[in-house]
This record gives structure tokens, sequence and C-alpha cells, in this order.
């Protein structure tokens, strides 16, 4: 799974993750902000222009999410078929995403997602 840290940090947590496969499939073209394709299995760096578009993303994501009446996001899978996501996991991940591009631009550096 793709996990995710702060280039260079000076403080906090600096590592987080996907909590399943399903929700990184579900998010990584929500959350692919147009700079470069998320490289699974090497490095993809968001600079402070890709940290900010992932900020708000994350928050346009989360605000649709909310607005829908259903507790379970249901989506096609690349192998498994059908998966059922509970929608407190994804905005709990989109959270996380965007208090790290947040982090990030504090302190002036990068947000770095590296593969498996």
């Amino acid at each position: 799974m793709i996990s995710w840290n702060i280039a260079n940090t000076k403080e906090g947590q600096n590592s987080w993750y996907f909590p399943s496969f399903e929700i990184q499939e579900y998010l990584l073209p929500i959350i692919n902000v147009g700079g470069q394709n998320f490289d699974e299995y090497g490095k993809t760096k968001y600079a402070t222009e890709d940290c900010r578009r992932l900020i708000n993303t994350a928050a346009f994501a989360k605000e649709t999410l909310s607005l829908m009446p259903k507790s379970v996001v249901r989506y096609e899978t690349i192998e498994k078929g059908l998966a059922s996501l509970e929608k407190h996991e994804i905005i709990s991940t989109l959270d996380k995403l965007a208090k790290a591009a947040e982090l990030a631009i504090n302190q002036e550096t990068s947000l770095l997602f590296y593969g498996d």
C-alpha cells in the first residue's frame, strides 16, 4: 500500500498510510492533482502548489461524501469487482491527507507518497 510522509519534517506526525487497498484504489484518482501520476511502486512528490490543490480536492470530496445519505460507498474495483467502503473511513483518510499537505506547506517542504 502507498504511504505518505513529510520531507524533512520538523515536528508532528510524519508518516501516514491508506487504511486499505480498496480505499487507496478509490481515492488515488480523486487525489491526483494533475502534476504527475502516482508511482505505485516508487515515490511521488507533491510540491507546495500540489499540496494546495490536494487540500482543495480533499475538501470538495469530503463535502460531496457528506451530502450522500448512505454510510457505505460502493464502487467497482479493478480486480475484486464491487466493493463497499465505509464513508467515515474515506472522510478520515481525506482529513489525514489534507492535514499532511497543510503540514508540508507550513514547513515549506514536500509531501511524499511511497509505493510498496
